[in-house]
């Protein structure tokens, strides 16, 4: 991914954590491609959207195990479509590291704030935890019904 420039387009850079993707899609259902597209994610993404259905047919009985392949299968397709950063760098994982315990956040959620802030870019979550923990760095946040009425 190459790093955005001062006076881009706030759209060229949000960052998609799982919780506003898999959301966007519920509520936009075949929209949310033309709204997620206008921002990246990183690779975690793929594993968070899984662990979060499974936790949704496994744990909650929310959704069927057909509904939980049906939109993984989904997300995955749209994910692939999305610009997607991986994260591997050794000074990219210290700072990861150094987020998550100042912060008192996992890993996986340092590792979405880390990216935004290398971009100067929005998280967009509906994840509380992580957006109070970004904004107490001064990491803007929107969630997905922001990007939805206020894009």
């Amino acid at each position: 991914m190459r790093p955005c420039r001062q006076g881009e387009p706030l759209s060229q850079r949000l960052i998609f954590d799982a919780s506003g993707i898999l959301n966007l899609l519920r509520i936009l259902g075949g929209r949310a491609p033309d709204v997620l597209r206008r921002g990246s994610t990183i690779t975690l993404a793929f594993y968070e959207v899984g662990n979060a259905l499974w936790r949704e047919c496994s744990l909650l009985g929310r959704i069927t195990s057909e509904e939980a392949s049906k939109t993984i299968r989904t997300v995955f397709g749209l994910l692939q479509t999305m610009n997607v950063v991986e994260l591997k760098s050794e000074k990219i994982g210290d700072s990861i590291l150094n987020l998550a315990i100042k912060l008192g956040i996992t890993y996986y959620d340092a590792s979405y704030l880390a990216e935004a802030i290398r971009i100067g870019g929005v998280l967009v979550t509906d994840d509380e935890k992580l957006s109070k923990a970004a904004e107490s760095i001064g990491l803007k946040t929107k969630t997905s019904r922001e990007i939805i009425d206020r894009p």
